[in-house]
């Protein structure tokens, strides 16, 4: 029986869940749902880094954000410094986000997932490719939302329902 494969954060599961982010961010966005699209990677690198903070951290961060500025056409180091800023806000408030159902963990997390995009967008006009306008900051609600829903669907998954029980 493989015990790695069972446990909740076996390198597998972490691997598998960032390589579908990467792949959801690949797919051909046009008109709205480009603006709407939320940010896959930076959401499963900080679900991971809440949930498996030994596992995933800074290098991870930045290593993914490395690949985003690659598949975005972004300045190099755009997306990574801004992930690191994420997983840094995500470890400081790492005890107090655990201790919240979805609906106010990812009310908790939107101040951060702005944050990391505030960042990218200062990042951008510091170097030689500014973003266009600020509809970089329009995927914020969208990974809000989506931290929701994948934070909803874990609880779920592990029988807690959707009252807090004491």
């Amino acid at each position: 029986m493989n015990v790695a494969a069972e446990n909740p954060g076996s390198w597998r599961r972490i691997l598998g869940t960032l390589a579908l982010a990467v792949l959801l961010e690949q797919l051909p966005w046009t008109g709205w749902a480009l603006v709407l699209r939320p940010d896959f990677v930076l959401v499963a690198v900080l679900f991971w880094v809440l949930h498996q903070p030994a596992r995933i951290g800074f290098a991870t961060a930045f290593f993914l954000g490395l690949l985003a500025d690659f598949q975005d056409g972004a300045a190099f180091g755009q997306h990574a410094i801004a992930y690191a800023i994420g997983v840094y806000l995500v470890l400081f408030l790492r005890l107090r986000l655990l201790q919240f159902d979805p609906l106010r963990q990812a009310a908790q997390l939107f101040p951060v997932l702005l944050a990391v995009q505030l960042a990218v967008l200062l990042v951008g006009w510091l170097a030689v490719n500014p973003p266009a306008g600020l509809s970089i900051l329009m995927t914020v609600p969208a990974s809000t939302v989506l931290w929701y829903l994948v934070a909803l669907i874990v609880r779920l998954w592990h029988g807690k329902g959707l009252q807090d029980r004491a």
